[in-house]
């Protein structure tokens, strides 16, 4: 997988992993009404198995972005030369 792709591929992951978050924080429950005084709210899904699969793809983004962050420190640019001191330089 080439660096784009895998940038490409946490992009959707980040918007999945927000939209786990939605569901776990208010959409997860189903609220009945029995009359004025009596509410009931049942969980529609396991908040349980919701959670780990948000920590589960929160760990894989923390690992592809400390992929490319290894992949970018090792990767040298070659035919560029840079002289630093002729860069930046006081103003005279």
């Amino acid at each position: 997988m080439t660096i784009s792709e895998l940038l490409s591929l946490i992009s959707q992951v980040k918007g999945r992993l927000s939209g786990l978050q939605s569901l776990r924080s208010e959409c997860s429950t189903k609220t009945s009404y029995f009359g004025d005084d009596k509410k009931v709210i049942e969980p529609t899904y396991d908040v349980k198995k919701v959670d780990q699969q948000i920590v589960d793809l929160a760990k894989w983004i923390y690992r592809a972005e400390s992929k490319i962050k290894f992949a970018n420190a090792t990767t040298e640019v070659k035919d560029f030369e840079v002289d630093v001191d002729k860069l930046i330089i006081s103003i005279e």
